[in-house]
């Protein structure tokens, strides 16, 4: 049995959880706007792992993790095999809309970005789920 949670935690938890989100979008939207499509001349012009793109895109997938891990905290997990594949079905589905968003404009970065905001969203669904449940069963 999981333990009873309190309605003002998960909706602070809420509440950080979707500013972490946010930020990520304009880290990646950061990631966007420095975007240069990679030189084939065959020399280097400095480190592609300080390129800003790379850099942002990076800061964006990172903090999307951690969104994702916060947001999880605590949460009763799926136990039922269909709902574990109900969820995996929906962060799949996601990662394709999300490459099919950036994958114009990003390029390989999307295979960076993507997934990580997949899974960042799904957990920030439930744990919406999970407050407004709370909420609606203490009122």
């Amino acid at each position: 049995m999981p333990r009873p949670t309190k309605l003002r935690g998960l909706g602070f938890r809420l509440l950080c959880s979707s500013t972490g989100a946010g930020i990520a979008v304009g880290l990646a939207f950061c990631a966007k706007h420095f975007y240069s499509a990679p030189s084939l001349s065959g020399t280097a012009n400095g480190s592609p792992w300080l390129e800003p793109d790379f850099c942002f895109a990076s800061a964006s997938c990172v903090l999307a993790l951690g969104v994702a891990i916060q947001a999880g905290w605590r949460l009763p997990p799926a136990r039922v095999l269909d709902a574990a594949a109900r969820r995996v079905v929906i962060w799949f589905g996601l990662t394709i809309l999300l490459v099919l968003v950036w994958g114009n404009a990003l390029s390989l970065l999307t295979l960076l970005i993507a997934p990580s905001h997949a899974l960042a969203c799904l957990r920030l669904t439930t744990l919406a789920r999970a407050w407004r449940s709370d909420r609606v069963w203490r009122a």
